[in-house]
């Protein structure tokens, strides 16, 4: 991959770029992490626990090799272990006054074990603050988020992913405040409870449409689903606008009466039970140039061994498309 090369111009090749895979699930099944499943109710929508990212100043040779494990595997995108890594959130964890000291080790390791092999992305996360105060929190969503994606630009990130809105009012603020940094932007929603519409009742398409309006340069979705039950949300988006498609799906199957993962009840300390094959990451990288999808990554549960098979799947599309 060519230094010069930015993450917009790779995305708009005609192989789709890899992404990688979910950090926060697979450190807390390594024992780095902590679900907070213990001390908070998890999968109500009142918020995921604890799942904060201070293994990047606590545990950073851990991070390291996860991030080492996905560039091996094939990743040409690291996330900073960002993710939940606002203020606020840290602050519930005990945190707080390290929000800073987090944001830049995240981006320092992802930065070291990059190299001139793969572009670094900032990773940003709803708040939680919609799910628990409601709209009433915007002005408090608007300077965490603000905070972090110049904490992120000052680290150097090459460009930012927005991930794992349930609202999409929250990602519009997420959206004007990465927009003020210059950096590309890769907006992802995420669809809890319904695959039609996210949780203030925008259809994928509403939603693809207004993050474009608002500055991202490329949307999709992520989390929650399986990369087959997710298709249908990227088809819709895919139709609706002319921007990159991004999607980075988790690896664990959900089912029609329950499409999101964190509502079923193996969430989130018995995911074991509910954890796809590789194989259906590997369909999902074959499949993605026909269907459009430029960015393919994962999320939740999503190991260096899914995002291997995803490479296989998008080497073997990309022979046959010759």
């Amino acid at each position: 991959m060519s230094k010069a090369e930015t993450i917009l111009e790779r995305m708009n090749q005609k192989r789709p770029i890899l992404g990688d895979g979910g950090y926060l699930l697979e450190l807390e099944r390594r024992g780095w992490v902590d679900s907070g499943s213990g001390r908070e109710k998890v999968g109500t929508g009142k918020g995921s626990g604890q799942f904060t990212p201070e293994v990047a100043i606590e545990h950073p040779d851990a991070l390291r090799e996860l991030h080492r494990e996905f560039l091996k595997a094939g990743s040409e995108v690291l996330q900073a272990l960002t993710f939940f890594g606002t203020r606020e959130k840290l602050n519930r964890a005990g945190y707080g006054q390290q929000t800073e000291a987090i944001n830049a080790a995240a981006v320092r390791i992802a930065r070291e074990v990059a190299g001139d092999n793969a572009h670094v992305a900032g990773s940003v996360s709803r708040t939680q603050l919609f799910e628990r105060e409601g709209r009433s929190a915007a002005g408090h969503v608007r300077e965490l988020l603000n905070e972090q994606v110049l904490l992120l630009k000052n680290a150097g990130v090459d460009f930012l992913i927005m991930e794992t809105f349930f609202h999409l009012e929250e990602m519009l603020i997420g959206l004007d405040c990465a927009r003020s940094t210059g950096l590309p932007i890769v907006a992802t929603m995420t669809f809890r409870p319904k695959l039609t519409e996210c949780s203030d009742g925008h259809s994928p398409a509403e939603c693809a449409k207004a993050m474009v309006g608002a500055g991202a340069h490329a949307v999709g979705a992520n989390c929650e689903q399986e990369p087959d039950r997710m298709l249908g949300i990227l088809r819709e988006m895919r139709n609706s606008v002319s921007v990159p498609i991004a999607a980075q799906p988790a690896a664990f199957g959900t089912t029609d009466a329950i499409p999101c993962f964190t509502r079923l009840p193996e969430f989130p300390d018995g995911m074991e039970a509910i954890q796809l094959p590789r194989s259906s990451f590997e369909r999902f990288g074959s499949v993605a140039v026909s269907e459009g999808i430029q960015f393919v990554g994962g999320c939740c549960g999503c190991n260096a061994a899914y995002i291997r098979a995803a490479a296989q799947g998008l080497t073997a599309s990309n022979s046959n498309s010759r």
